[in-house]
């Protein structure tokens, strides 16, 4: 078990966090912190899902088979690429 040293002012805010122990405590902040990770990764596939009306696996697979017009332009490679590292994020919040 690791041991950490947290200034006063810090321990002082545990009082406000729930959770009946420090344990628990700090492990509320935990799940908190990545249920707002996943929050905000799901918000900005959100974003896609609605510029380009379909959810990733199927704008993958038009853009596999050439069906996305100007695919190869700035702007839409770069939406893949973002979209993509989004959706690995999401799966890697939702596997822990």
């Amino acid at each position: 078990m690791a041991v950490i040293e947290l200034p006063g002012d810090v321990v002082g805010l545990f009082d406000y966090i729930e959770g009946d122990t420090l344990k628990r405590k700090i492990s509320n902040l935990v799940d908190d912190n990545l249920l707002k990770r996943l929050r905000e990764c799901e918000e900005e596939i959100y974003k896609f899902e609605v510029k380009y009306r379909m959810p990733f696996p199927e704008f993958k697979q038009a853009w596999e088979k050439d069906e996305i017009p100007d695919k190869y332009s700035h702007r839409i490679e770069r939406d893949y690429m973002v979209w993509e590292g989004l959706e690995v994020e999401k799966k890697k919040w939702l596997s822990l």
